[in-house]
C-alpha cells in the first residue's frame, strides 16, 4: 500500500511545478511563492527547483550553516574572530560598534550599539540629511532661509538635506547638499545598498538552535523580514494532515522534503501544534518549502492572543 504522505508529497510538488507564479511581462514574481523565502536568501541557502522554468523553490540547501564554530560570527560570507568588530564594507549605516561575543547561550554573535536618532532641532534649525549616516546631523541654523543651499532637479526645488529621486534614474536615492550642480553622483546620490534582513547579525541564536522565524498576519514570507523568532519547547509537537501517519523524532538532514524544528522533523504538509508556549500563541506552522517550516501570526479576528493556558 502506498505511504498517504508520499502521494499528498507528490501532489504537493506537482502543483509547485505547474502552477508557477510569473507577473504580466513574464517575470518571476516571488511574493506569490510560499515558504520564508527572503530569510533563506539572507542566509545564503541554495534554492531547488521543480524545473528549469520554475519560478518557485522547491526546497533549498542550507547546508553552509552546518558545521560551524560556536566561537566565531558569521555575516555576509566572511568569519569573524571574537572580539573582532563588524567590518566597515559590510556595515549599514546603523551597524554601530557591532563587535563578535560571546551570548548567553555560550556561543558567539555580534552585539551592536543601540542606536537612538531622536533630536529635534532649535526653532529656524534643521538636521542636515546624508546618506553616509545613521541619524541626521548635524544641526543647522542659517541666519536667513536664503543661506539654505538648494538643489533643482526636473523643475523642482529641493532644500538642504531633502531626499529626491532623479526621472533619468529612479533607481538612485539622492539628497540635496551643498554644491550640487545637477549631477547625481556622489556624494549627492548613490545606488541603494540590496534589500537584506541581516539575519546572521541579528538572529544567530535562533539559527544555531533551530528555530523558525515568524511573520505578521500582515506580512508576506516570502519578501518580507521576520521581527521575531519560535524556538522549539517541551510542549512542541508534529500534527500531521489528516490521512497521514503521525510521527515525531529527531531530523534526517540527508531527507528530502522535510522541514527541521528544533529537533523535530516534518513532512511537507505537516503543521505545528499552536500554543504550546507565549510564543506560538496564534501562530500557525506549516513545512511547505523545506527545511523551515513557514510560521505566520493569526489576524486578530481568527485568533485571541490572550485566550491561550498559564505557561509560567
Amino acid at each position: 500500500m502506498v505511504n498517504p504522505q508520499y502521494i499528498y508529497t507528490i501532489i504537493y510538488l506537482y502543483v509547485c511545478i505547474i502552477f508557477n507564479d510569473f507577473s504580466a511581462d513574464g517575470a518571476c514574481d516571488k511574493s506569490k511563492c510560499k515558504g520564508p523565502l527572503k530569510y533563506y536568501e539572507d542566509i545564503n541557502c541554495v534554492p531547488t527547483y521543480g524545473s528549469e522554468d520554475s519560478c518557485c523553490p522547491i526546497k533549498y540547501n542550507c547546508q553552509n550553516l552546518e558545521g560551524r564554530s560556536g566561537e566565531k560570527c558569521y555575516f555576509k560570507g566572511r568569519v569573524y574572530n571574537m572580539g573582532e568588530t563588524l567590518r566597515e564594507e559590510d556595515a549599514k549605516a546603523c551597524d554601530i560598534n557591532c563587535v563578535c561575543g560571546p551570548s548567553v547561550y555560550g556561543r558567539s554573535r555580534f552585539s551592536c550599539a543601540i542606536v537612538d536618532c531622536f533630536h529635534r532641532p532649535e526653532p529656524g534649525c534643521y538636521l542636515k540629511q546624508s546618506l553616509n549616516q545613521c541619524c541626521p546631523g548635524p544641526e543647522i541654523c542659517p541666519e536667513r532661509d536664503t543661506d539654505i543651499p538648494r538643489c533643482t532637479v526636473d523643475g523642482k526645488t529641493y532644500l538642504d538635506g531633502q531626499r529626491f529621486t532623479p526621472q533619468s534614474d529612479p533607481t538612485l536615492n539622492c539628497v540635496c547638499s551643498g554644491g550640487y550642480e545637477g549631477k547625481n553622483v556622489e556624494p549627492f546620490c548613490k545606488q541603494p545598498e540590496p534589500f537584506s534582513c541581516d539575519v546572521e547579525l541579528r538572529q544567530s541564536d535562533d539559527i544555531y538552535n533551530n528555530c523558525t522565524p515568524v511573520f505578521y498576519s500582515s506580512q508576506n514570507p516570502a519578501t518580507d523580514c521576520n521581527f521575531f523568532s519560535r524556538c522549539q519547547n517541551p510542549n512542541d509537537k508534529v500534527v500531521k494532515p489528516e490521512g497521514a501517519t503521525a510521527t515525531t523524532g529527531v531530523s534526517n538532514s540527508g531527507a528530502d522534503f522535510t522541514c527541521r524544528f528544533g529537533n523535530l522533523t516534518m513532512n511537507v504538509g505537516d503543521e505545528l501544534k499552536s500554543g504550546t508556549d507565549y510564543s506560538s500563541v496564534c501562530v500557525k506552522c506549516v513545512c511547505e518549502v523545506p527545511p523551515l517550516p513557514t510560521c505566520q501570526r493569526l489576524p486578530d479576528n481568527e485568533c485571541d492572543v490572550a485566550a491561550h493556558p498559564n505557561f509560567d
